[in-house]
């Protein structure tokens, strides 16, 4: 965005702030030009995305909070030569599978000119057979994604084949030509396009929340002294005619839920960002009161979690995101960056990521936020 943009959207939030909050642009810019050199670097945006002008908070609290320039650093926990785990769904599904990880069932893998081999499924490998598929019933439902992509790009969920109308029919409604199908994958890496056997909610969530698979992104930070700990976990929450759960910065009308640790009873959700937040009480389709909500089988899917992250012991800080499947959870991906889950959890908790846990952890693999 062009600086005399980004500057007048500043401005527009910080009348909105005083206009609001009784805080006055002076104060505001005060705080933040003394934010930004605090140890999370916090800039104008960050500030406002955080919602740090809340008087709730004191200026410990805020200086742990972490701005985007500082994410990095936080990647440097994580040996550059596993990246590519957090880039590969295929590769990662490859490993997962190998160490008994469940993972979700692959059936076909689309790259045209190329097969990419994945246990259990077959290779689509051309045009013409990745339409004869689709064309096949029996293939149907299907959830499809990229293996390399993020913020739910490119991810589909399948109910039927139109054959009548050569179409495929979505489960939020829309449709797709069979030969236009392609054009909506969004595997710009060129690392295949994945399709699965959509995974069955919890039938005890379904009441809840819907019927729609829900899923928790799990922060683990874990190293040969100790580990794997749970540093910050939220739970992604579909609503509507939503065929994943990808927040999304609350576009896509999905909430966000913080989890108690101890627990896994929700403490609270959340729609939108920064200046846009709602706190939600209700779920907007089932009408449940979310204080009544726990993960099911909280403890369990904690020690799955710790499983599959001894298994990567070069990553050291892990974000797990585990389906809460009716046959147990189920690692979906492991990401390996901070942005989408480091601003999440800093929102929903009102805590910065910097706390003594976070910052004894970087001491002792000497990565400086200072």
């Amino acid at each position: 965005m062009p600086l005399l943009n980004r500057l007048a959207e500043y401005l527009q939030q910080a009348r909105r702030v005083n206009t609001k909050h009784g805080l006055s642009p002076i104060r505001q810019l005060f705080e933040i030009v003394r934010l930004t050199r605090s140890p999370g670097q916090i800039g104008p945006g960050d500030y406002y995305s955080y919602r740090l002008f809340d008087p709730m908070l004191s200026h410990i609290d805020k200086e742990q909070f972490v701005g985007w320039k500082v994410e990095p650093r936080l990647d440097a926990l994580n040996d550059r030569s596993w990246h590519c785990l957090g880039l590969d769904k295929v590769l990662m599904y490859t490993l997962f599978q190998h160490a008994g990880i469940r993972v979700p069932q692959t059936q076909a893998i689309y790259l045209s000119g190329r097969t990419r081999p994945l246990a259990g499924s077959i290779a689509l490998n051309s045009p013409a057979a990745l339409h004869a598929w689709l064309r096949n019933p029996d293939n149907y439902p299907f959830f499809s994604k990229p293996s390399a992509s993020g913020f739910g790009r490119g991810a589909f969920l399948a109910d039927a084949y139109d054959a009548m109308n050569d179409c495929i029919l979505l489960r939020e409604g829309t449709r797709i030509q069979v030969i236009e199908f392609e054009k909506q994958f969004h595997d710009i890496e060129r690392l295949g396009y994945l399709f699965q056997t959509p995974i069955q909610a919890d039938s005890r969530l379904v009441d809840s929340i819907g019927k729609t698979v829900s899923s928790l992104r799990m922060i683990v930070l874990c190293d040969e002294h100790e580990g794997p700990v749970l540093h910050r976990c939220f739970w992604k929450l579909p609503t509507g005619n939503n065929s994943h759960d990808n927040y999304n910065g609350g576009k896509t009308g999905n909430l966000a839920a913080a989890i108690d640790h101890d627990t896994g009873r929700v403490t609270r959700v959340i729609n939108g960002t920064g200046l846009d937040l709602v706190e939600i009480e209700r779920h907007p389709d089932t009408g449940v009161n979310f204080a009544t909500l726990a993960v099911p089988n909280w403890q369990k899917v904690c020690q799955f979690t710790f499983d599959a992250a001894l298994t990567l012991p070069k990553l050291r800080f892990q974000q797990w995101d585990i389906a809460l499947s009716n046959d147990g959870p189920l690692a979906l991906e492991v990401n390996l960056f901070g942005t989408g889950g480091c601003d999440l959890t800093q929102l929903l908790y009102r805590k910065g990521l910097l706390d003594d846990t976070m910052r004894a952890f970087l001491a002792r693999h000497s990565i400086s936020i200072n």
